[in-house]
């Protein structure tokens, strides 16, 4: 996946300046960026759910967003990126560890994690990748296991555009798709610009 959040993006940074009041007092004014309240709030998300627990997040990036997961037993961040795993283990390796990996091809034994997290990420995947995540998702959660993903979609168009996201879910897409395997149990909406992210929280299924 080429676009990443990073915290040096100029995108995720608020914007500070100062102005003089008569010349004299300075005056500090703060923009904050969307796309930063978003990415902040979305991790904020996933430790509501990590409390003691073993957690996957993927894609990750270059791992600014994982090492945000609060609470957990242990957090394992995959990309398919050796560029940007060589990064997270630079800024964030001593406190998650990273590795390389394919989203279609999840290499951990089944019922590894209690929780996966996957935001921002399905979009930027072909379908058949999706589907294939999801199901080896299934494999590697324990039984009850949470999967917490987040799917934006363009509220004016059919596609935003972004020239990164391979295919975006409409609603009922993303939720047709997640229950072939899951129990959906809860899904926030919330707005950045133009796009429209629903954080969909599944439960896999006790056989």
């Amino acid at each position: 996946m080429a676009e990443r959040a990073h915290p040096d993006d100029p995108c995720f940074r608020d914007k500070v300046s100062f102005r003089f009041r008569r010349g004299i007092v300075p005056w500090i004014s703060i923009k904050r960026s969307a796309y930063r309240a978003a990415f902040l709030w979305r991790y904020k998300w996933v430790s509501e759910y990590s409390a003691g627990k073993d957690v996957l997040d993927v894609p990750c990036g270059m791992g600014w967003g994982t090492s945000l997961i609060r609470g957990a037993k242990s957090v394992v961040g995959l990309d398919i990126s050796d560029d940007a795993i060589r990064e997270a283990n630079w800024r964030y390796g001593n406190a998650v560890r990273f590795q390389s990996g394919d989203m279609a091809r999840l290499d951990f034994p089944a019922s590894s994690f209690d929780l996966v997290s996957c935001l921002e990420g399905i979009e930027h995947v072909s379908l058949e990748i999706g589907r294939r995540f999801l199901e080896e998702s299934e494999r590697i959660l324990r039984a009850g296991g949470l999967l917490l993903l987040s799917s934006p979609y363009c509220r004016r168009a059919e596609h935003s555009g972004n020239p990164y996201h391979v295919h975006e879910y409409q609603p009922e897409e993303i939720r047709a798709l997640l229950s072939e395997r899951f129990a959906i149990e809860n899904v926030i909406t919330r707005d950045v610009d133009l796009m429209r992210v629903l954080y969909i929280r599944c439960c896999k299924r006790v056989a």
